[in-house]
């Protein structure tokens, strides 16, 4: 009975149930494109490629030739330009390499630069010409024709360039700036100047003088000085008093020549005259401020005497008998008249001195325009 229990409480042989885990799919995303859109993006892909590797290594610079450079060497202008063997062409500005060599090499005016592949370049430089020298405190500043400073400091001028006074210079300028005055003007002068002595063909003019920017004066062949005024005009009057001097003066002629306006024209005056006529009007100007001086403005002198025009007065004497000789009172005619002036004043004989000087006082000075008789005037060149 036993047995029979057992076989009942025996429970069948079941089949082992194994689990079964359901794994997901992954879903596979298929790029439908049209062949020539995978062919666009291939080829994409590889110039970007060729770009990257184009500005590094390729196309670096190992060549340099440099054209119109004789005052700096080629390593000088090299190591200014900026350019070393590891530039990249793609990657190099020209117009920063230009700027750097005009700014760094005060003797190079203009500078052009030409990429060449796949690895060299050209550079072309215009030099600079020495145009002047400004002269200050006895020490110089070399200017090109553009007005630029090429060098400072200098003991000596530039051999063979006109020597510019009177320009006040500022003490901060330095080499391969443009140069500036204290008088803003002048700077404007200096450049306009420049061009039309060049232009016009003025190339013996050894000494230009700006003291008094409203009488410009330039020493011209070492035997004329050329009076030309203001600044007003200026390449105009340039060129006419160049007509006078090459067609209507003889090479050896010495003395001034002088723009008197577009009216009067041009006055050429001869040395000797030229030293008469203005020994006459610094002794009249000289005499009209002694009168001056010597005379208040009511009329009265420091005595508190009334005071009289030379046209009026005698001339103070002691002696009664020299008032009394007609030659003794100078006729007040003379007095304003150049050329009686002229024979007056400029050197007179020993028995003449004491005349001379018992002359009465000028008050009036001689009008600007006023001309010795030696005197040749052009108008309408």
């Amino acid at each position: 009975m036993s047995k029979k229990r057992k076989e009942r409480t025996r429970q069948p042989d079941v089949p082992a149930v194994r689990a079964r885990v359901k794994k997901k799919k992954r879903k596979r995303f298929k790029l439908d494109l049209p062949p020539s859109m995978v062919y666009a993006l291939g080829i994409t892909a590889a110039l970007v490629v060729v770009v990257v590797m184009s500005f590094t290594l390729f196309f670096n610079i190992s060549q340099a030739d440099i054209q119109g450079c004789e005052l700096y060497t080629y390593d000088q202008v090299i190591a200014m330009s900026g350019v070393s063997g590891g530039t990249n062409l793609l990657r190099m500005n020209t117009d920063t390499v230009e700027k750097r060599l005009v700014e760094g090499l005060p003797y190079v005016e203009q500078a052009k630069v030409t990429k060449r592949f796949p690895d060299s370049i050209d550079i072309e430089i215009t030099e600079a010409e020495q145009g002047a020298s400004l002269e200050q405190d006895g020490r110089y500043v070399i200017i090109s024709t553009k007005g630029v400073a090429l060098e400072t400091d200098v003991k000596a001028p530039a051999s063979g360039h006109p020597v510019i006074k009177g320009f006040e210079i500022k003490p901060d300028i330095t080499p391969g700036k443009q140069i500036e005055s204290k008088d803003n003007l002048k700077a404007k002068i200096v450049s306009t100047l420049m061009s039309a002595l060049d232009r016009y063909g003025f190339e013996k003019v050894s000494e230009i003088d700006l003291t008094d920017r409203t009488n410009i004066v330039l020493r011209y062949d070492d035997r004329l000085d050329i009076y030309i005024g203001s600044s007003y005009d200026m390449e105009y009057k340039l060129e006419e008093i160049k007509a006078v001097i090459d067609k209507g003066l003889k090479d050896n002629f010495t003395g001034v020549i002088r723009y008197n306006g577009t009216e009067s024209g041009i006055s050429a005056i001869p040395e000797g005259a030229a030293q008469t006529h203005e020994k006459v009007k610094d002794q009249k100007k000289t005499v009209k401020k002694t009168t001056t001086d010597d005379t208040g403005e009511d009329g009265t002198d420091d005595t508190g005497e009334e005071t009289h025009s030379a046209d009026t007065a005698e001339p103070e004497t002691t002696d009664p008998d020299a008032a009394a000789e007609p030659d003794a009172v100078a006729d007040p005619d003379t007095a304003t008249d150049p050329d009686a002036a002229a024979e007056t004043y400029d050197t007179p004989a020993d028995g003449d001195a004491q005349q001379a000087d018992e002359q009465p006082a000028v008050t009036e000075a001689p009008a600007e325009t006023e001309l010795p008789p030696e005197t040749t005037t052009w108008a309408g060149w």
